[in-house]
């Protein structure tokens, strides 16, 4: 995504919607972002305007439906939206235990007082782009001093370019003139190169792709 993000920011406690909402709008990756503290209110901002990712804690009140189904409402009037659950009760695995709605471009991570702003955004960036983050524990951080990205080769770093925009294995070899097994075989070397010790339970593709993109394009 050439420009930066358009966001919508869910969230019923206000002091939290405001210091939280101030650090991600200072961010040079968001480019504009709306808040809402309740579920009509986010309803209303997305019939008026549109957004590529939506940050939702999924608790909002007694008042308001929860944030799943905020989440869900908001996805059936924009398929390409998405979707970042917040809250401090996900745990590792946290997707998996939610209906088969929750598949392409939704993430779900845990609200703490450790999440730092950078990784934030850059989970809200790869949601946007179709993929998932599922576990609230892995940030895919790389050593400082290591750019493993400069190990693809020209042609693998074609292909996770193109992953990066959300595109499968078949589109890819499609707009590369390649064959599909031939771009598998591509991808599989660039997990290995861009994450050589992965975590049990890593997505290799969403941790491939955030370090491409975080080594090669700073996530802007």
């Amino acid at each position: 995504m050439a420009r930066g993000l358009k966001l919508l920011y869910v969230e019923n406690d206000e002091a939290l919607l405001g210091l939280l909402g101030n650090s991600l709008a200072l961010n040079p990756a968001i480019l504009s972002i709306s808040s809402a503290s309740s579920s009509d209110a986010a309803f209303d901002l997305a019939s008026k305007q549109s957004f590529d990712a939506a940050l939702i804690d999924i608790s909002l009140g007694p008042e308001s439906i929860s944030g799943i189904e905020l989440a869900l409402g908001l996805r059936e009037k924009n398929e390409h939206l998405g979707i970042v659950l917040l809250s401090q009760h996900i745990s590792a695995g946290y997707l998996s235990s939610l209906p088969a709605q929750f598949g392409y471009g939704w993430s779900a991570i845990q609200k703490s007082a450790t999440l730092s702003i950078e990784y934030l955004v850059q989970v809200l960036q790869a949601t946007a782009l179709g993929l998932n983050v599922s576990d609230p524990n892995s940030h895919f951080e790389p050593a400082e001093s290591d750019n493993l990205a400069a190990a693809l080769s020209p042609r693998q770093r074609q292909v996770i370019s193109l992953a990066a925009t959300g595109l499968d294995a078949t589109e890819i070899a499609k707009q590369l003139s390649l064959a599909p097994v031939t771009v598998r075989q591509e991808l599989s070397k660039c997990y290995k190169i861009l994450i050589p010790n992965p975590r049990p339970g890593t997505d290799l593709r969403t941790a491939a792709v955030l370090r491409f993109l975080r080594e090669t394009r700073g996530l802007d």
